[in-house]
Formats: structure tokens, sequence, C-alpha cells
């Protein structure tokens, strides 16, 4: 059977090709739904491999299978869109995606060349994932209402196809902007859900009877009075992030308002945390309603969960990166107020999501680039291929999927995603 240092091999002899490939995907910039253009690339390489693989998965997003095995199923998770430049020319890879794409490719041909799959019981997944950025919404909610989706994110729909029914863990790497360190593990990303309150009263003259309306100005202030008190009841590291905004605000300066329109993402750190600010975010809009006789109407589009990562996966994470680093080169448990659908997959299934640098400039911003070829294609990808080698060779490293678990857990996801307005 084939070492890890052999394994780890094949990346080091296809180096160049590896670095173009990157370069190619880092130009090839399409939004979330629309990356047509990168899934042909992707199957085009899969097809010269004669590796299997299923397309235009949730439109755009591609899988491909290495191993038949069925004693244990790994996936790899790496999304494929991007985001529009600010100075309006076209789209940029502002946030890394096409590192990952080059990743994922980059073991797949590794594991497939090496054919150490062949001779285990194991079998890995690799998702190419589309829009993971939320943004689009008018787009994205065309294709939903055409039947085309049913989520606005890539990971949603293809959860909701089925399309991780059966794994047993998931891996993702992300790049962090850390210049300072090579990796970070066990980091947490921010879970939101977007909140849209609508206060509904009656309209009168401002000035000759006012006491016949009912405005709702007044009680979206109150509302937005509330919610800032509710801030300081959740402890700082769980990452509560309320700031509303008025919408729709009031009208003629001579007509009491008889609707205005309160909107605010509700984030946090983790799941209990989040649904308890969901919750009393909406009793701070009920009460408040009430107290000025104003109807109210509460409506809730998901967006993502907090990223709850498996110790124990990220444990044989930490010891592979001590292979090509320092334990200072490591950061340890960073927290973030990002976002991210992979927290959604984290629910679900042991996930992980380690962090390496070598970009360089602002995140989301035209001025990211990257830097060091060598940690972001080379280096972070032994770090994952040493992973999946060891999952695959030492079954007491595995983490275990439960089943019964995950249906439960499925079930109650679902509930959250298609929550309704009150």
């Amino acid at each position: 059977m084939i070492t890890k240092e052999e394994l780890l091999q094949y990346l080091e002899k296809e180096r160049q090709a590896i670095f173009q490939r990157g370069d190619a995907f880092f130009q090839c910039a399409e939004l979330g739904f629309r990356e047509v253009e990168t899934a042909r690339r992707i199957t085009d390489l899969l097809e010269e491999w004669g590796i299997p693989y299923e397309k235009e998965v949730a439109l755009t997003g591609v899988i491909a299978t290495l191993g038949k095995g069925d004693g244990y199923h790994i996936a790899f998770v790496a999304d494929i869109d991007a985001l529009p430049r600010k100075d309006g020319k076209g789209n940029i890879h502002s946030c890394g995606h096409s590192i990952q794409t080059t990743m994922g490719l980059s073991l797949l041909k590794a594991l497939h060349d090496s054919d150490m799959l062949e001779q285990t019981d194991c079998k890995v997944r690799f998702y190419f994932t589309p829009a993971e950025e939320y943004i689009d919404f008018e787009y994205r909610d065309e294709l939903i209402a055409a039947g085309k989706l049913e989520f606005r994110s890539g990971k949603q729909n293809m959860i909701s196809l089925g399309c991780f029914d059966g794994v047993d863990c998931v891996l993702s790497a992300h790049a962090n902007g850390d210049e300072r360190t090579k990796f970070d593990v066990s980091s947490t990303l921010a879970g939101f859900m977007a909140k849209k309150a609508v206060f509904m009263g009656r309209a009168a003259h401002s000035g000759a009877a006012p006491h016949l309306g009912r405005n709702t100005l007044h009680g979206a202030t109150l509302a937005m009075n509330a919610i800032s008190f509710l801030k300081d009841q959740f402890a700082v590291e769980k990452g509560l992030r309320l700031n509303p905004v008025l919408t729709i605000g009031g009208g003629s300066v001579n007509t009491i308002p008889d609707e205005t329109v309160l909107e605010t993402y509700v984030r946090a750190n983790d799941n209990e945390t989040l649904f308890e600010a969901c919750r009393r975010f909406d009793g701070c809009v009920e009460h408040c309603a009430k107290a000025l006789d104003l109807e109210y109407k509460i409506s809730n589009t998901a967006g993502y969960l907090p990223l709850a990562q498996s110790k124990g996966l990220n444990k044989l994470v930490r010891e592979n990166m001590l292979l090509h680093c320092s334990s200072e080169e490591i950061v340890e448990s960073p927290v973030s107020g990002a976002s991210g659908d992979v927290g959604d997959l984290g629910f679900l299934i042991p996930t992980i999501q380690f962090g390496f640098s070598g970009v360089r400039g602002r995140f989301h911003d035209d001025s990211f680039e990257i830097s060091d070829y060598e940690n972001c294609y080379i280096t972070s990808g032994k770090v994952m291929l040493g992973t999946i080698y060891d999952l695959i060779m030492k079954p007491n490293c595995r983490v275990q999927q439960n089943k019964k678990k995950y249906d439960v857990k499925k079930l109650e996801y679902f509930g959250w995603l298609h929550q309704k307005p009150e």
C-alpha cells in the first residue's frame, strides 16, 4: 500500500500544472448559479482524467466520486463562485474560491493516479458547489420562483437534493488573509437570519386629528430601542450582531404613517444564541406593536447556520499541519464574524474548514490577489491530502456519522429553512 509521503509526492509532480490551473480558475470568475464556464472547465479535466462525475447539480454544481467502498464516506467541498468587482468591470474571485476549486482538482488527481482508493473500503466524493456568496437575490429568487432551485445557496440546494446523505465527514479549507502565519484551525463562522418586521397601523391627518391614527413609525422606533437593549443580554463571545434599519419609514409629513418596515440580520456564533436571539427579536417587535395598538408581521429568510467544527477532525488536521510548519505558525480557534453555508453542513455532519494564508489585499475587494502559491496550492493541499490519507488508512481516526441523528437533524434543519412569516 502507498505511504503518505508517496501520496503527497503526486502534488509535487503536478506543481506547475497546479499553479497554471490556479491562475486559470482565478481568471474565470462567475457569480453564483452562473458558473457555467467554471463547471465546464472542471468537467473537461475530469473527462481527461477518466474520473466519473455528475454535472448540473443545483444548476451548476459538479460532484466527482473516487472509490466504490461503503465503509467510510469522505466529502471534500469547494466553492466555485465569485463576486462582482467594485469597479463594475466584471467579476473577481475576491474570496479565494478559485483556490478551493484548484485544491479539489489537485486532490482528485493525486488520489486517482495513486489508485489507493481501489484497495480500501472508502469513498471520497468531491463537491464543487455553486453560490456560496449570499448575493444577487433578485436573480436567485427568480430561479426559485421558476422551480429551478429551492434555496438561495448551493449547499442548501445540494442538501435538499440528498447529495450529502450517507456522508460521514466533510472537509474544506478557505483562505484566511493572515500573512503572519501558515494556517488556522478550529475557527468559527457566524450564522445569520434575515428578519423583516412590518408594522401596520392607521393613517390620519398629523395636524388636524393625529389621535385618530396609529403611528407605525412610533412602533418601529420603540422596537429599535428594545432591540438595542437586547444586545446587552448576550455575552460578547456569543457574537450577537443586531443592526436594524428602517427600509420604509414614513411618507408625507402631514400624514400619520400607516406602514413602517424594519429589517435586520441576526448574527451569532452558535445555533443556540442565533435561535434565542431570533425568538427575542420577535418578542421585541410583538410587544412594542401591541403597546401602541399596531398590527405586525415578521418575515424570516434563513441565511446560514454558525459553523461548529468537529474536534476530532481538527485534531487530525492539526497533526498534518505540523508536518509542514511549526506550532507557532498555526492560529488556534480564531473567531470570525463572516458566514458561509459550510455551517449548514456542520449542523448535519462532522465538518471542518481550516484556514490557510497566501493571499493579500482585502477580501471581497478588487485588491484581493494570490501572493504565496506554495502555501495556497501545495502546502495546504498536502495538509488536506494527508488528512484524507489518515481517514482512509487509520480507522481509529475516523469521526463517525450517526445516521439516525442525521435524519432527525435534517428534519430540524429544513424546519429552520422553511420558516414562514408570523
